[in-house]
């Protein structure tokens, strides 16, 4: 195995994206500008996940670094340009609740409609693919952000705040019939979404809060995680042990990190809110 597998050390990894790695960033516009131009164009996905971590100067880069390699390896077919959201949450509050997104069949193809509660990068997203329907009849879109009824609308949030959050509107949004996409990954997203993020956080914690030795370390887990990723079925108890390193060095920074940064105490969640559920997992 090659890709992420072949770097010796971590110089090497981090030689990678010599040029702007450590420019401080602004906003999240000039974040998806230094990913656009140094990290878009890369194929291995583990590779766009660690890249994208090691341009972050913050958990909310962290995070849109390993969601966009998720999305590519859930949907692979759809070369996604610039970035790609998942919207799937919907209303279960409103009294009475927004309705959800579903379709209607034509003759030519959907007509889709409905509402998401939850876009990440709602502000720079370029395609938000979308559930529509439940169960069985459940299809999944690609919509560019342009698409002819598609209204997106962001809103103040305090996890990941400096990433821009929102909903989607969907009013008759046509689709011809052969635009639905191939959904056999999906069931996996949740726990590779996690492990991608694991591989940008370990990338930014690398970069900007270890040295020497203990980056090192961390190549290695980057490793091993790269690993686990290139396999079909997750292997439970590797992800397990990948985990309780991850949370270690998550510790490790974090007087250092919160210093430097008023929101790490709310947004290290990040990387902790998915261990409980990866160490109660049952094969």
């Amino acid at each position: 195995m090659s890709g992420l597998s072949s770097f010796r050390n971590w110089s090497e990894l981090e030689a990678t994206l010599s040029a702007g790695s450590d420019t401080k960033i602004a906003n999240e516009d000039a974040y998806k500008a230094l990913w656009q131009r140094l990290v878009a164009s890369q194929q291995d996905l583990g590779l766009l996940a660690v890249q994208g971590g090691l341009l972050a100067d913050r958990l909310a880069w962290v995070f849109v670094a390993g969601y966009q390699a998720a999305l590519r390896r859930t949907f692979p077919d759809q070369g996604f340009s610039g970035w790609a959201a998942f919207a799937v949450s919907e209303d279960r509050r409103g009294d009475p609740p927004l309705p959800g997104v579903d379709y209607q069949n034509l003759d030519t193809g959907f007509s889709i409609s409905g509402h998401k509660t939850w876009v990440a990068t709602v502000n720079a997203v370029d395609h938000l693919v979308i559930k529509a329907g439940r169960g069985a009849r459940a299809r999944y879109f690609n919509l560019p952000r342009q698409t002819r009824g598609l209204e997106l609308s962001a809103r103040a949030a305090n996890f990941l705040g400096e990433m821009s959050q929102g909903s989607a509107h969907l009013v008759d949004v046509r689709v011809a019939t052969d635009t639905a996409l191939n959904a056999d990954a999906v069931p996996q997203f949740g726990q590779r979404e996690a492990l991608y993020i694991y591989l940008a956080f370990l990338a930014y914690a690398g970069r900007a809060w270890l040295q020497d030795a203990a980056q090192n370390d961390c190549l290695s887990l980057i490793q091993r995680l790269y690993q686990v990723l290139a396999q079909p079925q997750l292997p439970l108890a590797e992800v397990k042990e990948l985990d309780v390193a991850v949370q270690s060095v998550l510790a490790t920074i974090a007087a250092a990190a919160a210093a430097d940064n008023e929101r790490w105490e709310v947004d290290q969640r990040l990387i902790s809110m998915y261990s409980p559920g990866i160490q109660q997992r049952q094969e």
